[in-house]
């Protein structure tokens, strides 16, 4: 365990970003979906906000309808609105000589989306050249070989549509959405930003500037901060103990800020920005048409030489999941500035959990929807996930819980599943909180009500078949999967697997993750993409507190209360399964 002061927030930058969203500047990325058809699922799950600035996402709220709204759906098990997603078009993919994909599916309307795709990202910068995916998103739309600054944005300002470009973990995007008959120009804009960019020292010390202060804002901001501790606790070196692979923080450090220099922006580009690593993806235009302008604008791309390759593989390593814990001490820091901010206690508590391409991923994403949970204020009814677990059992039933979450990040290799809580910052709510969070850990892997399920399952498929309403959010979903798997699942297909999972099924998944069960899925899809996945670690939990630490504070025996609840594989090596997990240990109602 490690127990540290708070540090201020320039000191802690290194990681100081969000978990896996992207970055822009641009409101419209807060509706994205992730990566693929099993992370695009992921998406949609209620989860602690992971940041909305810059492009941050939120999950859409894991919520429920009413019984009655259950009911009436699982009577319906084919509603029309999913046939008649059956009749969209395919989508169609085009591979040009150099290994660049064009990716596109027809859709009405008066706008078109188009996207560019690069297979990059943080756990692929390795030490040298860490911080240079945040730093590219930054200068993206900056001077090209054929624009300056100034000519650039004023030629975005002319297609009057919605222009984004941004970073992650595993992918670095620029999207737009504009009128058909701008189309042109916006795959021209693309080829210059993706291709061409010049990289002025001058316009980088501009980008140093904005960047600093974005990294300040995000840094005092425990709701976007803490999944990145999250990260970096769970995915260490093993070696030196410091963040790697999926760890690797998206912010990029000050200490890295002040040494990037274009030459290094410029080496990370020749490094993946090949045409091999890269999808063009649209939504409204005649493929052929798509086709034709990306021929023109990265047709003659040179691919990959095999010095390049070589080191892509070498910068390509699978993540190793280390976990521990961490807490961090704020009981020494000033308050903050704004009267209206409460001191808060955050403590996050996750496991290993499954790939995007485990079978499994559907029950996970509905298990998560199921759980759901919020903030002890919420200003909607059933459609903000009043009836979800976390709602009924710890929220509605402890009012001094001031936030209660699922966390759900899926990523090729693997991902990250627990639960988030925000109490008051005293020892007796910090005594209380982690038997209320154990239980519901332990009571998924027992308890699964048939109406809760019903219900979860309908949230989530309206929750995907609604976010895929919009045309940004489609053209990820085809970029981000053509660019993994090579291909595109289908809104309808994704509904099918969700409808069939059964009670057992999420029970099963929730053992996997949560206590260890190394059991692979029985679940079989016929899908070439689908691949199981392997635990990485020994199955210790990865444990995030911060918030002021008092003597003989519960958090600071946080290794022993995860023994006595059995909290992980490396906890239940020689333990049976729990039978009743809530009412075998006799969890009661507590009160502060």
């Amino acid at each position: 365990m490690l127990l540290r002061p708070a540090l201020r927030p320039l000191a802690r930058s290194a990681l100081s970003r969000p978990a896996p969203s992207p970055f822009s500047t641009l409101s419209a990325a807060a509706q994205r979906t992730s990566v693929t058809h099993a992370a695009t699922l992921r998406s949609l799950i209620k989860r602690p906000l992971s940041g909305t600035p810059l492009g941050r996402s939120r999950g859409i709220s894991a919520s429920a309808a009413p019984n009655s709204i259950a009911a009436t759906a699982t009577a319906q098990p084919n509603p029309p609105f999913l046939e008649a997603k059956a009749f969209l078009k395919e989508t169609q993919i085009t591979t040009l000589p150099n290994g660049l994909r064009i990716a596109s599916q027809e859709a009405p309307g008066h706008f078109v989306a188009v996207g560019v795709y690069v297979d990059a990202g943080t756990r692929y910068e390795g030490d040298e050249l860490g911080g240079c995916s945040h730093v590219l998103d930054r200068t993206s739309f900056k001077s090209t070989k054929k624009y300056t600054t100034e000519q650039l944005v004023q030629q975005l300002e002319s297609l009057g549509g919605n222009v984004v470009a941004h970073s992650s973990r595993e992918a670095i995007m620029y999207q737009g959405a504009v009128f058909r008959h701008d189309l042109d120009k916006m795959v021209q804009i693309f080829g210059q930003v993706v291709r061409h960019p010049l990289l002025n020292p001058e316009e980088m010390d501009d980008t140093r500037q904005t960047t600093l202060y974005e990294i300040q804002d995000l840094s005092q901001r425990p709701d976007m901060m803490l999944p990145e501790y999250v990260h970096a606790t769970a995915f260490r070196s093993k070696t030196n103990g410091t963040p790697d692979t999926l760890g690797r923080p998206l912010l990029c450090s000050i200490e890295k800020l002040e040494k990037l220099s274009p030459d290094l922006l410029h080496k990370y580009r020749d490094i993946w920005y090949t045409p091999e690593r890269i999808v063009v993806a649209g939504i409204g235009m005649d493929h052929q048409m798509l086709v034709d302008l990306a021929k023109r604008e990265f047709g003659d791309m040179a691919s990959a030489t095999p010095e390049v390759t070589k080191i892509q593989k070498e910068l390509t390593k699978p993540a190793e999941y280390v976990g521990g814990i961490e807490i961090i001490d704020t009981k020494d820091e000033p308050p903050s500035p704004n009267p209206d901010d409460r001191p808060l206690t955050h403590i996050y508590i996750a496991f290993e959990a499954l790939s995007m391409s485990d079978p499994d991923i559907y029950a996970l994403a509905t298990l998560t929807s199921l759980m759901g949970g919020g903030g002890s204020f919420s200003a909607g009814g059933p459609g903000k996930g009043m009836y979800t677990r976390l709602y009924t059992q710890v929220l509605n039933r402890y009012h001094w819980v001031e936030s209660c979450n699922m966390v759900n990040f899926s990523y090729l290799d693997t991902g990250l599943f627990g639960i988030q809580a925000a109490v008051p910052p005293s020892p007796e709510a910090h005594a209380q909180i982690i038997p209320i969070l154990c239980d519901q850990l332990l009571r998924m892997t027992t308890e699964i009500g048939r109406e809760e399920l019903s219900r979860a399952k309908n949230q989530l498929k309206s929750s995907l078949l609604m976010s895929l309403e919009s045309k940004v959010v489609e053209l990820e979903d085809i970029g981000r999967q053509v660019m993994v798997h090579g291909k595109r699942l289908g809104v309808t297909e994704m509904c099918d697997r969700i409808e069939a999972l059964t009670a057992e099924d999420l029970k099963r998944v929730a053992r996997r993750v949560i206590l260890g069960h190394d059991v692979q899925s029985p679940l079989d899809y016929n899908d070439p993409a689908q691949k199981h996945w392997t635990r990485t670690g020994d199955g210790r939990a990865t444990v995030v507190v911060q918030g002021p630490i008092f003597e003989n504070d519960a958090m600071l025996q946080m290794e022993k209360h995860l023994r006595d609840w059995r909290m992980g594989k490396v906890n239940n090596l020689d333990r049976p399964a729990p039978q009743q997990a809530g009412r075998k240990w006799g969890l009661g109602r507590f009160k502060l």
